[in-house]
């Protein structure tokens, strides 16, 4: 078991010297296969985006509810469905702190990607790692081969749920679910 231990801190920390340069990262999450990349660096998300093909916002992964308030004005709607369903398979659609525009936010039931992040100490990028419409992947000999050549490093491992997250407009009364996923809301 210790080697395991050794092998996935080796991991986590050659991903986030790539996060920390600007590169980009494949990785398991509770839920699907993610691609991502610092939240923070705009040429790092446009290079997801040309990645995937898609011209989408993608959800930021953060590690815990002060940095969604940090982000995002946190609705009492937004509060109590977090408070029941994170960490865990729910994206929550909020207005961010610096304008009315929208951010999709998730604290992930899996303790590598919150390694990362705490070993990066910026939240990141976390969408599913795959090409725009093509079906989410949930083990990594399924990763489509040209998506794995176009990142900077990819971490084998498993998902644990196997299943998208749920996503929620909390900027409506009431929330609006966007996507049916891992989280039943109703």
């Amino acid at each position: 078991m210790k080697n395991h231990e050794e092998s996935q801190s080796k991991e986590i920390e050659q991903a986030v010297k790539i996060l920390r340069s600007g590169g980009v990262v494949i990785f398991p999450t509770d839920t699907v296969y993610g691609i991502g990349c610092r939240y923070d660096f705009p040429h790092s998300v446009q290079r997801i985006k040309n990645i995937k093909k898609s011209t989408q916002n993608f959800p930021v992964l953060i590690v815990n509810i002060n940095q969604a308030h940090k982000l995002a004005n946190m609705t009492p709607s937004a509060m109590h469905l977090v408070n029941k369903h994170w960490p865990g398979g729910l994206t929550i659609l909020v207005h961010k702190k610096s304008d009315e525009e929208k951010i999709g936010l998730r604290i992930p039931a899996s303790d590598l990607v919150i390694s990362i992040i705490n070993r990066l100490q910026v939240p990141i990028i976390g969408t599913s790692a795959n090409f725009h419409r093509q079906p989410s992947v949930t083990k990594f000999e399924n990763l489509d081969e040209r998506l794995v050549k176009l990142a900077d490093y990819v971490i084998k491992g498993e998902c644990i749920y196997k299943v998208e997250s749920t996503v929620v407009d909390a900027t409506v009364n009431p929330v609006k679910i966007l996507r049916e996923g891992l989280v039943k809301i109703r």
